[in-house]
């Protein structure tokens, strides 16, 4: 068998110590990784919160960027102008009509209101 003589004794001691160390580094480390890679969820997690909100105000602008485009689109704009005259025509042509009977209403009525026989009281 083999003899265990101080130098191997320091030796084996000076290896413990030294995985020990090593060991200790080595936990402390991982502890440090554990800790950064928290932060770097976190951080991941409020990025993907922001860009569900960017995307959703995103399709948000796109639907009225899509309503105002239709809304001033040039056959569309025509059209209403073109109601809007034919509009503004009739209510002209109305107009003269109140006018014209109203006139001949007034030439017609002198201001008096004498009664009418079939609706006179006894």
């Amino acid at each position: 068998m083999m003899e265990v003589t101080p130098e191997m004794i320091v030796t084996i001691g000076g290896m413990s110590a030294s995985i020990i160390t090593s060991f200790a580094m080595v936990k402390s480390k991982l502890q440090q990784v554990e800790v950064e890679l928290k932060e770097a969820q976190t951080r991941l997690a409020q990025l993907d919160t922001r860009l569900d909100r960017n995307d959703t105000q995103t399709d948000l602008v796109g639907q009225r960027l899509s309503v105002i485009s239709g809304m001033m689109d040039p056959q569309n704009r025509e059209r209403l102008h073109r109601e809007l005259e034919r509009i503004r025509t009739e209510v002209e042509h109305l107009r003269r009509d109140v006018d014209a009977h109203r006139s001949e209403y007034l030439k017609s009525h002198n201001g008096r209101h004498p009664p009418v026989e079939a609706f006179k009281r006894d």
